[in-house]
């Protein structure tokens, strides 16, 4: 993940616990949350539930490893802001599907932005 020296934007390690945070959420359907998080930006909580109930299977937390695999892109004209798109996981592995999200901190709290979920 990037190295990010604006004040008002998280560190990668941070960067890291919101989106494994964010992924909990979309794996225990806990999605009221996370539209909450999003101050109203994003996708509704009854988009994101649509979408993973597209998926047809339920959703599992990745392994370990994939969290060291994340790739934050800087969002242009957004200071402090990451765009991220995390693979989605069931039971058996991982799944063709993603999730698109963009973090920002604002107020000294993570802003977390469903902007879409993949379903391919």
């Amino acid at each position: 993940m990037p190295s990010v020296s604006d004040s008002e934007a998280m560190n990668p390690d941070e960067l890291g616990l919101v989106l494994k945070h964010v992924m909990k959420l979309l794996v225990e359907r806990r999605f009221n949350e996370l539209e909450e998080a999003s101050g109203g930006m994003g996708l509704s909580a009854d988009d994101i539930e649509g979408a993973v109930d597209d998926i047809g299977s339920r959703l599992a937390m990745p392994p370990e490893t994939v969290w060291r695999d994340l790739r934050a892109r800087a969002v242009r004209n957004q200071p402090g802001a990451f765009e991220v798109t995390m693979e989605l996981w069931n039971a058996r592995g991982r799944t063709p599907h993603t999730v698109e999200v963009t973090v920002q901190e604002r107020n000294g709290k993570p802003m977390v932005v469903i902007d879409d979920v993949i379903v391919g």
